[in-house]
């Protein structure tokens, strides 16, 4: 139990020391937390996908893998361009991104987010780390 504790300190204190940063650079925490959800929500698919033998819910060039392997301004665009897509799907993903926009601009600031999530296996970890963060 303590572990899980100290698992959820540590995660929650990474997730907002990145928020302080980009703060610093202008980014709100209120945008701050729109982009990592829209990219938790991404991040999320690709664990279901491998964990689980599920199809994604994401068009195929729009994943989250399509994402992690890009740097500098080809990851801000195709990071622009898959909330682009997602907002016009005519389901769940399409609500979920309703008039999706990036707010992390700078090609930086956008992997150390995108690096964060990545570390961490999201879809399995307890509700309560995930509260915590939010």
């Amino acid at each position: 139990m303590a572990t899980n504790n100290a698992t959820e300190q540590s995660l929650t204190k990474k997730v907002w020391n990145l928020a302080t940063t980009l703060a610093g650079q202008g980014i709100g925490f209120t945008d701050y937390i729109t982009q990592l959800t829209y990219l938790l929500f991404l991040k999320m698919d690709a664990e279901n996908v491998e964990m689980f033998g599920e199809e994604s819910a994401i068009p195929t060039g729009y994943q989250w893998n399509d994402l992690i392997s890009l740097d500098g301004l080809e990851l801000v665009k195709q990071y622009e361009k898959t909330l682009k897509l997602l907002s016009e799907q005519d389901n769940l993903i399409g609500t979920i991104y309703t008039k999706a926009q990036n707010k992390i601009d700078k090609p930086v600031y956008l992997k150390k987010v995108i690096t964060m999530i990545n570390e961490e296996q999201w879809l399995i970890m307890d509700g309560d780390v995930k509260g915590a963060i939010y």
